[in-house]
């Protein structure tokens, strides 16, 4: 009895850590490789309303999702912006960090790894 509400109280902590991350802030995200297959970080802009996410990343908004610890966003890119850019992370236990994978719906496909890290 005594394993089960301590495991309860853990789950209910880390529930409510998740809750409560906002993730509102400038991050630098780094992609590895990058679209053209080189290493390359970029500084991003993040707002947070709800589970709704836009990241500032150059001139464009793009649209995004929080689903604690799931993190997902996709754009269209390329010439004529006709290739969908999709990223899937997981946030740490501390909302300071995103690690994932990236895939280019080009011909042919790419893909890698990105991770994120909050500056401020």
């Amino acid at each position: 009895m005594t394993r089960s509400l301590l495991a309860l109280f853990v789950s209910l902590v880390l529930a409510a850590t998740f809750a409560a991350a906002d993730l509102s802030g400038i991050w630098s995200l780094e992609l590895d490789p990058d679209f053209s297959g080189n290493q390359d970080t970029v500084g991003c802009g993040f707002t947070q309303n709800g589970n709704k996410l836009t990241i500032k990343c150059g001139g464009a908004d793009i649209a995004g999702e929080v689903n604690t610890p799931r993190v997902t966003w996709q754009f269209m890119t390329g010439p004529g912006n006709a290739i969908r850019a999709t990223f899937s992370g997981v946030l740490d236990d501390q909302a300071t960090t995103i690690s994932g994978t990236w895939h280019l719906a080009s011909d042919p496909p790419k893909e890698g790894k990105f991770k994120a890290k909050k500056e401020k």
